[in-house]
């Protein structure tokens, strides 16, 4: 591969027309210049400048090269411009993975805490978050292949999950456990429930996933078993927000998770404010770059500020 560096001198000395004019502009020595010239006709087999009294003059191959080199030096000129925009954070993208509810939530406080710090990024209308719907295992496939930069995942607290050695996990907040009752429920207005003071209602209860399992947590250890009713899949199925919102029953859910119909729901502490579930960022192990760390940072004062509400 030719050398840029090379090619600079080549370009200098066609462009001021003698070996020792091109030596000062480049603030090298008349050897230094002639050497790198000689190095680049061996490379390529042929003569690229001609010598004569009156200067140096290229050859039909000097001005090919010379013209090639005007644009691969202005390609690395931009390179290292953008690079450096980059590196100061006037530009950059990163691809966020996260939950349903962070990214309807968290990615927006994260955004805004990020654009007060580092309104260039922003500039132009410029997207600098790219979201994608991501459960925990898909984060995780995400980050390690390249696909995702930060990812925003959880876990329960009885129900711990590790992430890979490559990978790294930062706590962001923990998320309290919510009851969540009809409007007109007759303990609505509670400061706290225990799960055993609706032990008498139905309770929603997804038919798999996370939500399920909170679900099948809480009851096992209020060691009751009240009537169930069946509706939604994943870890935050809203089927069983609206449900509640409908007078069909109750359930335990957690405070990031509302988002359905919020006005005929009643969210009241659960007693104890246990199980937390544990919100968590998760990138590659030795992140550098300047963007997603940045993020990650945004992130970690947006779920402060969550911790402290």
């Amino acid at each position: 591969m030719l050398d840029p560096v090379k090619l600079a001198t080549l370009r200098a000395v066609i462009a001021e027309g003698s070996f020792s004019a091109a030596a000062g502009t480049l603030g090298l020595t008349q050897p230094a210049v002639s050497r790198h010239v000689a190095q680049l006709e061996q490379r390529l087999g042929t003569q690229l400048v001609r010598r004569s009294k009156r200067g140096a003059a290229p050859t039909e191959a000097g001005r090919l090269l010379a013209e090639h080199a005007d644009a691969v030096l202005a390609r690395l000129a931009l390179a290292e411009a953008q690079v450096g925009e980059l590196a100061g954070l006037r530009r950059g993208t990163v691809r966020l993975g996260s939950f349903f509810t962070a990214l309807a939530y968290l990615s927006a406080e994260a955004a805004a805490v990020l654009e007060s710090r580092r309104p260039a990024l922003f500039a132009g209308g410029h997207q600098v978050i790219v979201d994608e719907l991501v459960d925990r295992d898909a984060a995780i496939a995400g980050l390690r292949a390249g696909e995702l930069d930060v990812a925003v995942v959880f876990e329960h607290a009885f129900e711990r999950a590790p992430v890979p050695d490559d990978l790294e996990l930062v706590p962001l907040f923990d998320d309290p456990p919510r009851l969540l009752l009809p409007a007109g429920h007759a303990l609505a207005r509670a400061a706290e429930v225990r799960p055993r003071d609706l032990r008498g209602d139905t309770w929603i209860r997804a038919h798999q996933g996370t939500a399920a399992r909170l679900v099948d947590h809480v009851l096992a250890a209020a060691r009751i078993a009240p009537e169930l009713h069946l509706a939604g899949h994943g870890d935050e199925p809203v089927e069983a927000q609206a449900l509640v919102a409908a007078g069909r029953g109750v359930t335990v859910a957690h405070a990031l998770n509302l988002i359905v119909d919020l006005d005929r729901i009643a969210v009241v502490p659960l007693a104890g404010g246990r199980p937390v579930r544990h919100v968590q960022a998760l990138v590659a192990r030795g992140q550098r770059a300047p963007a997603p760390l940045a993020l990650l940072e945004a992130l970690r004062e947006a779920g402060a500020r969550r911790g402290r509400g």
